[in-house]
C-alpha cells in the first residue's frame, strides 16, 4: 500500500467521521439554531476531508482539479446558506425552542 492511497483513507475517514458528526448532531440538537449549525460546521468539514482524499488519491490532473473547484464552490455556498436560512428564520421570529414567538405573544394577550 502506498502512502497516497494511506493518506487518502485517512481523509476519507476523518470526512465520514464529520458526517456522521453532523447527523447526529443535526438529531439531538435541541433547537434549530444548533442544528443549523451542527450541519452547516460539520458538513462543511466533512466535505473538506473528502473532497482532499479525493484529491490525494486522483492526483494533480483535471479531475483532480475540478474535485477542489467543486469543493471550493460548495464550501463557499454552504456557510452562506446557513447564515442566510437562520437570519430568515430570526426575522420570522423563530424562538430558539422552535415555537413561533409571534404566536406566544398572542396567546398571551
Amino acid at each position: 500500500m502506498e502512502i497516497r492511497e494511506i493518506l487518502t483513507i485517512v481523509f476519507m475517514s476523518a470526512g465520514f467521521l464529520c458526517f456522521v458528526a453532523s447527523t447526529i448532531g443535526v438529531f439531538r440538537m435541541k433547537d434549530f439554531y444548533c442544528r443549523s449549525h451542527a450541519a452547516g460546521i460539520c458538513g462543511s468539514a466533512g466535505l473538506i476531508f473528502s473532497a482532499l482524499g479525493l484529491f490525494i488519491y486522483e492526483g494533480a490532473n483535471i479531475t483532480g482539479f475540478k474535485i477542489l473547484i467543486v469543493m471550493l464552490a460548495v464550501c463557499l455556498s454552504s456557510p452562506i446558506g446557513t447564515h442566510i436560512i437562520c437570519k430568515v428564520a430570526y426575522k420570522q421570529s423563530l424562538a430558539a425552542n422552535g415555537r413561533d414567538t409571534a404566536e406566544e405573544k398572542k396567546e398571551v394577550c
